[in-house]
């Protein structure tokens, strides 16, 4: 039996003693609330909070009053259903829910607020990475071109250039000839690949490189190999690893020679974050060499996310030693090298007075915004006079920079309206990082004050790769692939479903993502709706897919009664798969979370499935109802099972499929909405029509965008603002970038007042 229900049949339970009593007099029947005080409080509080040791859990959910008032009419109490009149349910249920059950009285009950918070762990090692690309002068900007610049020379010291080209990957085997007949020597050659590596995901990185020659590799820099084998070895494979920030790029240099050696190969191979080894991809490769990102190795403890998203709201000890280890390492970093940042040479006259401009440059960049006079004493000029040399004294300056409050707290403000702290809250809602030279130049010049001019600026940074980035993150966020850790399934149901594949499917994931958000109409329909799918020659085999290109992947279209955008990509089917079957009740989870915008609560008893527990005949719907059939348990897989029967035409790795276990699937089903109705569903399309079009699931999607943008609670903002948002979202032709426009401008100018259009607060 499910909380909920436990509750209301409880409640109920005492209300229809008091309710009898005072029909028996003859008097007027109370009132919702005066019943639930006299009869109900004691067990579970005047706000219906729950009482410790007698019914703890709160009395919410996202029923409306007439599902309410229609279960306990027909439900309760278990032992005597129907015995409470219509009226009577319907005034307990307006009772219950204008008071403490919705999310609006909830809301009254305790509104939200924007919070005061630290940065993230993810803002944090952006905002370093960005803080130190501050004073590089690279203007390097990565075109569309892809591969690497490929240099080939007659000698092994590359002083004889026989000719170039762009390589679109670097995985040759020469044999015992030339890489080409301008290469005039089959004893003694060189080769030099240089360009830029494009890191789709945060994580580690491991390279490979396998060669019988003598190779160096540099990734991100040119102060040491990555890997070193140029002297002999009896080795042809060689690896290391990296971390890298993901949504950037990374300088990358490969040299090879030969000399007397029998044959000549190499290939340059890595293993991505949530990837599997491969040949570097045409797509992760540019000729066009970047500077060089600092990434930031500390680790951090995990951010706080128990409302749905991460935020910097807890400060503990192993954090706060984070911080400290964290500037440690970028103060080592930047002293070591303080003559490059301060682009001063070291036996300069006035290096000194140069490397404090580059401090108090630093300074104002890590808290974005320029430094009183008292700010340039404390954390600059004593701390450079009081040090031994100049390096000790730019360790501690930067050290003091980055355990500030202004560095790692965002919003410390007095005056919300300051047009630094709003081209901080721009820069942190679409970067996740520190405001750039045009945001800064926008506020010292007072032009970040109307909405028109923060959201011209919002317009302007979407073009950035950073905001890409984040956009990412909240979509694996959203279909939660942050949390997917092994799609693997059994080797002898599903034979050829290999590491590769399920590296493919993220990368096609990822690929049909990208291209519905930023390069078609941005039309959040699109993410539900498409009957396109990216696919490479492997994936087309394994799916079936008809298709004539060589290209790493392409975007091909497909049966559209078979295939629905992200509610029928084979990643996210085998994600919410079992390693043998489907999983109807993972797919319905996933679904009516993230896709059509329901709340969840966890279920009061974990059952888990056993296949072994079931006759062999069943299909697995069939085996889902058995197990699900109890009333209890039809408290939520009443909403759960008939969307997840929905996708029953896919197997375990996302396949169509018309039979299951030699039985037709059937996966016609009826969905009851959270006002009661009921929806006929015949499939995946049916419910990517129902979620696109309904008000819950809009507004589902419009508020864990908010949060993974903002970081703040949308109610804070407002109670309209969601009505609005939605309704400016409808209008547009439900433009995600516009959507990003409208909440990053909406945040940037909150300030506890309404902003109006020429700047004036009401």
């Amino acid at each position: 039996m499910s909380q909920m229900r436990v509750v209301l049949t409880l409640f109920l339970a005492g209300l229809l003693m008091a309710t009898g009593q005072v029909q028996a007099a003859g008097r007027k029947a109370p009132s919702g609330a005066d019943i639930f005080r006299k009869q109900c409080a004691s067990c579970h509080g005047k706000s219906g909070q729950g009482v410790h040791g007698k019914y703890d859990e709160a009395l919410h959910g996202d029923w409306s009053i007439e599902k309410l008032a229609r279960v306990i009419d027909k439900t309760m109490p278990e032992d005597k259903p129907e015995t409470l009149d219509a009226e009577g349910s319907m005034a307990v249920a307006r009772y219950i829910y204008d008071a403490f059950y919705s999310r609006e009285a909830r809301d009254r009950m305790n509104p939200a607020r924007v919070e005061l918070v630290h940065l993230t762990n993810r803002q944090y090692e952006n905002t370093v990475a960005d803080l130190l690309k501050v004073f590089s002068s690279d203007n390097s900007k990565i075109g569309k071109e892809r591969g690497l610049a490929a240099s080939y020379y007659n000698s092994r010291n590359q002083s004889k250039k026989a000719f170039s080209r762009v390589d679109s990957q670097v995985d040759f085997n020469f044999g015992t000839g030339t890489p080409d007949e301008r290469v005039t020597s089959t004893n003694e050659f060189a080769i030099n690949w240089s360009g830029s590596l494009i890191a789709e995901e945060t994580g580690t990185y491991e390279f490979i490189v396998k060669t019988p020659n003598g190779m160096r590799l540099w990734v991100n820099g040119r102060d040491e190999p990555l890997i070193d084998a140029w002297v002999a070895s009896s080795a042809t494979e060689h690896r290391a690893s990296v971390k890298l920030i993901g949504g950037r790029e990374y300088p990358l240099s490969l040299d090879m020679f030969k000399f007397k050696d029998k044959t000549t190969s190499i290939s340059l191979q890595w293993i991505p974050p949530h990837g599997a080894q491969q040949v570097i991809p045409k797509r992760n490769l540019s000729p066009v060499t970047v500077r060089s990102t600092f990434v930031l190795t500390t680790p951090f403890p995990p951010d706080d996310s128990s409302v749905g998203y991460e935020r910097g709201v807890g400060v503990s000890k192993s954090w706060d030693e984070a911080t400290t280890q964290a500037a440690i390492e970028v103060a080592n970093h930047v002293s070591s090298r303080v003559d490059r940042y301060a682009r001063v040479k070291t036996n300069d006259a006035e290096r000194e007075a140069k490397i404090e401009s580059f401090c108090v440059e630093f300074v104002e960049a890590a808290f974005r915004r320029p430094l009183t006079d008292e700010q340039k004493r404390t954390y600059v000029s004593y701390q450079l006079k009081s040090a031994k040399d100049i390096e000790t004294g730019v360790k501690r300056v930067v050290l003091l920079a980055l355990k500030s409050p202004w560095f790692l707290y965002l919003g410390l403000e007095e005056d919300k309206t300051d047009a630094y702290a709003v081209a901080s809250r721009l820069s942190y809602g679409l970067w996740d990082s520190l405001p750039d030279k045009d945001l800064l130049k926008q506020a010292a010049e007072g032009k970040l004050v109307t909405q028109e001019q923060v959201a011209a600026q919002a317009k302007r940074m979407l073009g950035d790769a950073r905001t890409k980035s984040k956009v990412q993150d909240f979509l694996h966020h959203w279909l939660q692939m942050d949390h997917v850790e092994d799609l693997s399934k059994d080797s002898k149901l599903y034979p050829g479903f290999t590491p590769e594949i399920i590296a493919d499917l993220r990368t096609s994931l990822n690929l049909f993502l990208e291209d519905a958000i930023w390069n078609g109409k941005s039309d959040y329909r699109d993410l539900l709706l498409s009957d396109s799918l990216f696919v490479n020659d492997r994936l087309a085999k394994f799916y079936g897919v008809k298709t004539d290109t060589q290209e790493d992947f392409v975007k091909v279209k497909l049966d559209p009664k078979q295939r629905s955008g992200v509610v029928t990509h084979p990643y996210l089917l085998a994600a919410f798969s079992y390693q043998k079957s489907t999983s109807p009740i993972h797919r319905g989870v996933f679904l009516t979370r993230k896709i059509v915008g329901r709340t969840l609560k966890p279920p009061p008893v974990a059952v888990a499935f056993q296949d072994a527990n079931f006759s062999p005949h069943l299909s697995m719907r069939e085996k889902v109802a058995e197990l699900t059939k109890d009333q209890s348990c039809q408290t939520c897989h009443s909403v759960i099972n008939p969307l997840g029967f929905s996708l029953e035409l896919y197997d375990a790795v996302g396949r169509f499929r018309t039979t299951d276990n030699g039985k037709a699937v059937d996966a016609k089903t009826e969905y009851i909405t959270d006002d009661g109705e009921t929806v006929h569903l015949a499939g995946a399309r049916d419910v990517a029509e129902f979620a696109v079009n309904n008000d819950l699931a809009q507004n589902g999607f419009i508020e864990q965008l908010f949060h993974q943008i903002v970081k703040q609670p949308v109610m804070a903002y407002g109670p309209e603002v969601m009505d609005r948002l939605r309704q400016s979202f409808i209008d547009s032709g439900y433009n995600v970038q516009k959507l990003l426009v409208e909440i990053t401008t909406l945040s940037a100018t909150h300030s506890g007042k309404k902003v109006t259009s020429n700047g004036k607060k009401t």
